[in-house]
């Protein structure tokens, strides 16, 4: 099976590759071409756009077609699982803005489209944008970098410097007494794979 086809297109300075078949034609103008922005693009363009700006960073990203909208999650992190700095964060998070379709205005209950008319760097047309995009600050739910950075907060809560709050007590307290500690509550929720390679997470080797 031959591989699909890219295209370049350039936003804000920067350059991206995405499936030929993104690029249609107003057939209502003259067969202008513009660049189809479904969930699916706009989440490769995000990702992207991290690994050429911040390539240390890890970054996962993920697309979702409903019934009268789509949505596009973007999870960055450092390699030990931890935030990243605030200021690059911003600066990943502004794509969430400009590649979203409108925004919900729950002061009237409805969710509102852009009114502006995007393009790229070189005038075409960008349309039909996914409706939601999020963009959070920490790993993705259940993967490796997530139980990394679960744990090192598990080792700063536990160390003997540390004076943990009441919660922070009784929570130790319940973990280590009823579970055997840390592992031993966590694993029920863990996948194979992370179970699999524990080791290395919890940096004993």
């Amino acid at each position: 099976m031959s591989k699909l086809k890219k295209v370049k297109i350039s936003i804000n300075g920067n350059d991206f590759l995405i499936p030929s078949e993104s690029i249609g034609y107003d057939t209502y103008n003259n067969n202008e071409p513009y660049v189809y922005m479904r969930a699916k693009v706009v989440a490769s363009i995000i990702k992207q756009y991290v690994k050429k700006n911040y390539p240390s960073l890890v970054v996962s990203s993920t697309s979702d077609v409903y019934s009268g909208g789509s949505s596009v999650r973007v999870n960055v992190c450092n390699g030990d699982g931890s935030s990243v700095d605030s200021t690059i964060y911003q600066d990943i998070k502004q794509w969430e803005y400009m590649l979203k379709g409108g925004s919900f205005n729950g002061m009237i209950d409805m969710y509102e489209m852009r009114e502006d008319s995007p393009s790229t760097d070189n005038g075409t047309p960008m349309k039909y944008f996914p409706s939601y995009i999020f963009i959070e600050n920490k790993p993705n739910w259940g993967t490796k970098h997530y139980w990394m950075n679960e744990w090192n907060k598990w080792i700063e809560i536990t160390d003997l410097d540390y004076t943990p709050t009441d919660n922070e007590k009784e929570w130790i307290d319940n973990v280590v007494t009823k579970y055997g500690g840390w592992l031993g509550y966590n694993k029920q929720f863990m996948s194979k794979t992370v179970l699999k390679n524990i080791d290395s997470i919890m940096g004993c080797i």
